[in-house]
């Protein structure tokens, strides 16, 4: 991690290769380099239940819905020139409607575009059930990924039984398999829109270094808590390539 200003971080990990910042990532981006930012605006998000004729059969102790934030109703061009600002590599998250919205906004070329396919868990009354989420890969030169891929990754949900930190949270499965894809080992990755901090948590897995910044000093501690119930050197779940030798 490259500072330009003079930083206090909100948390750090005792080595020093997971860092916390709790603040507005337009201002921190401004002060921090990475290598690759690999993030999750998560902009837009519905905090409404899904209507249903009968909205009572809802269960699960922790199925709850969380609280409703205002912040991320609307998109903020602002967010892209930040995170490419602090990297030279931006993976960014969403879905394929709001592709314009994020390209339009992103300085650096797009290179790619990984198709998330879901294993949605989800059945009537909603009336289709969109299996599909898109992440877009923007880099200042050519992307140069670890191993081979394909634009299409089939990799599952956090099902809706089990306890979330995030109504926005991604497997670490796949958040892994990003990581891993795009960032050489050496790299520092960003997030900085880390919610409970599962890039964090990853890279830690991973035995990689990472910086995680978010509004919210909740989801700061969230991050903290997941973050000190493992250790560097626990092995992520392995996950791909198709074929082994790098090109």
């Amino acid at each position: 991690c490259v500072m330009a200003g003079d930083l206090r971080p909100y948390w750090q990990s005792a080595d020093g290769a997971i860092v916390i910042y709790h603040g507005d990532m337009r201002e921190l981006c401004a002060s921090l380099r990475a290598d690759a930012v690999v993030t999750d605006a998560p902009f837009g998000i519905a905090d409404d239940a899904v209507l249903s004729a009968q909205p009572e059969k809802r269960r699960g102790a922790n199925n709850t819905w969380h609280p409703t934030s205002e912040w991320d109703k609307n998109f903020d061009p602002a967010w892209c020139r930040a995170a490419c600002e602090a990297a030279p590599v931006v993976a960014w998250f969403g879905h394929r409607t709001k592709a314009r919205l994020v390209e339009d906004a992103t300085p650096l070329p797009l290179r790619a575009e990984i198709v998330w396919a879901k294993n949605v868990h989800t059945s009537p009354p909603t009336p289709i059930a969109y299996r599909d989420e898109r992440i877009w890969v923007f880099s200042r030169n050519a992307i140069v990924p670890q191993h081979f891929e394909t634009t299409v990754w089939d990799e599952p949900v956090i099902p809706t039984w089990e306890h979330k930190y995030h109504k926005n949270q991604k497997p670490e499965r796949l958040m892994s398999r990003l990581v891993r894809w795009v960032a050489a080992p050496s790299w520092t990755i960003l997030d900085p829109f880390m919610g409970s901090g599962t890039t964090l948590l990853v890279c830690q897995k991973l035995g990689r270094r990472c910086i995680g910044i978010d509004e919210s000093r909740e989801h700061c501690d969230t991050a903290i808590g997941r973050l000190g119930a493992v250790t560097a050197a626990r092995a992520a779940e392995s996950v791909g390539p198709l074929f082994s030798q790098r090109y």
